[in-house]
């Protein structure tokens, strides 16, 4: 029997790997409505920003214009206060004093210098005329009546006496004047003016009893009582003796002598704890009969039962 052939099957296979799922990195998505509402809170923080720096640069610069409007207001006021001051400066009135005895003094010898010798006093852009005061005369007396203001520049009036065809004459002119510091013009030819009248109503009383008085009937008897009693000292006793009564003590030391000052006389407003006092008393210079009225106002601080004069001013 004829062997049949063997047959040899591998069984072997390649066991399968099994694959593993591939990771994927996750994805960072976008929330877009949140996106939309942190934009949205950008614009309006940068609208509101950009807002306050606009309103505030506006109020800066309208702060700026009302400080410069001041400035300007407060410098034309400087001025002004300047050109009218009345006070009497010896520089003042030596160089108008010279210039009054150059423009008024015509001698035959000064008529050809007069012209360039006035021309240090008028500003640059007046010129004398030729037939100005070309009559021989001379200036003998001169008198500062005042400085005043005339359209905002300084005016010194003067009472003038002078001399011509043997006869004097009285005179009252008016000088307009400009100053910086010390250096001074002429700025128009004197002209004739009349008197200053220096009497009028412009101002008010320094110490006027309109103030609110003061209503409780012990605090005022109290504050009468003392003024009387400081008053008194006041004018017996010296300096330094006041100084137990007053913050900044002066004393007349027996130069005058207190002859009225009654309740009628003494003014009290202010607050219990701070009395204001105004009194208007007689006293007699010591040793003669002169006799003067005046007025002196008291501020005053409540200490226990009695005042301290924090302020002391005479009328």
């Amino acid at each position: 029997m004829l062997g049949l052939p063997k047959l040899k099957v591998n069984f072997e296979y390649e066991k399968r790997k099994k694959e593993k799922p591939m990771k994927v990195p996750k994805a960072h998505t976008l929330n877009l409505a949140r996106m939309r509402k942190l934009v949205l809170l950008l614009l309006v923080g940068l609208f509101l920003y950009f807002g306050f720096v606009l309103i505030k640069a506006n109020a800066i610069a309208r702060s700026n214009t009302t400080l410069r409007h001041d400035i300007v207001t407060l410098n034309k006021q400087l001025d002004k206060a300047s050109a009218g001051t009345t006070s009497y400066n010896p520089i003042v009135g030596q160089y108008l004093a010279n210039f009054l005895t150059a423009y008024y003094t015509v001698t035959n010898d000064s008529q050809s210098d007069r012209a360039s010798q006035l021309s240090q006093y008028f500003a640059k852009n007046i010129t004398l005329p030729n037939n100005a005061n070309n009559t021989q005369m001379k200036l003998t007396n001169a008198k500062l009546n005042g400085i005043f203001t005339v359209d905002n520049i300084k005016t010194a009036q003067y009472s003038l006496t002078i001399s011509s065809d043997n006869k004097n004459t009285d005179l009252t002119v008016n000088v307009p004047y400009v100053q910086d510091n010390t250096k001074l013009t002429v700025v128009g030819l004197p002209y004739v003016a009349n008197t200053i009248d220096s009497i009028g109503h412009v101002g008010s009383a320094r110490y006027q009893k309109s103030d609110k008085q003061l209503t409780d009937s012990d605090t005022v008897t109290s504050v009468k009582k003392f003024t009387k009693q400081f008053v008194q000292k006041y004018v017996s006793s010296s300096t330094k003796d006041m100084s137990l009564l007053m913050a900044n003590p002066v004393g007349l030391n027996g130069s005058v002598d207190l002859t009225t000052l009654d309740d009628s006389n003494i003014q009290v407003s202010g607050s219990k704890a701070n009395p204001v006092v105004t009194a208007t008393m007689t006293v007699q210079v010591h040793g003669t009969n002169i006799m003067q009225t005046q007025t002196i106002r008291l501020e005053l601080t409540k200490q226990s039962s009695t005042y301290f004069v924090t302020k002391f001013v005479q009328a």
